[in-house]
């Protein structure tokens, strides 16, 4: 065999079990959304961000998305502003965020949340947190001007970015 062919063979191997690796894993994050108080103005944003991504998928750079649900309400009583914006920067609540997420249950969500986008106004900033329900994985900020925040397109791309690297959890 020439070292050319072994090599095509090898990548072709690499390459489908890569495919096979796909194909068991489920279709996408199912992700809880969840503003501070003083954010409420940016909802309407971010359900139109998850109107677009269901519409035509949002493209943010290299990161590849993949939702399945979003809940931006009937969320758990629990599940709070408070709550999901104290886990970006705090273990304790990221484990009880974390909880919280993976034991919610519904009809159309059997398998509890995979992660939340929490967002807040900090400063002239909004601030989006993409945050995993798996407790050991890093919280991913997403910063854009309050002054670009309702132009669409940047509020998508920064909400994107924040929810972009979350991994969907396998089922408990």
């Amino acid at each position: 065999m020439t070292p050319k062919l072994k090599k095509t063979i090898i990548l072709l191997s690499l390459l489908a079990s890569a495919v096979a690796a796909q194909a068991g894993s489920p279709d996408g994050l199912n992700i809880a959304a969840i503003g501070s108080a003083n954010a409420v103005q940016y909802a309407s944003a971010v359900k139109q961000f998850f109107s677009d991504y269901a519409a035509d998928g949002i493209a943010c750079g290299d990161y590849a998305l993949r939702l399945q649900n979003v809940y931006t309400s009937d969320l758990p009583p629990q599940l709070t502003g408070e709550l999901a914006l104290g886990a970006a920067n705090d273990k304790a609540r990221h484990r009880k965020l974390g909880n919280i997420l993976a034991g919610f249950r519904s009809k159309a969500l059997p398998r509890g949340f995979d992660g939340a986008l929490a967002y807040e106004v900090k400063g002239a900033q909004l601030r989006l947190y993409g945050i995993s329900g798996a407790s050991d994985e890093q919280v991913v900020v997403a910063t854009l001007p309050v002054s670009q925040a309702s132009d669409q397109k940047k509020f998508n791309l920064a909400a994107c970015k924040a929810l972009a690297s979350l991994p969907v959890l396998a089922e408990p």
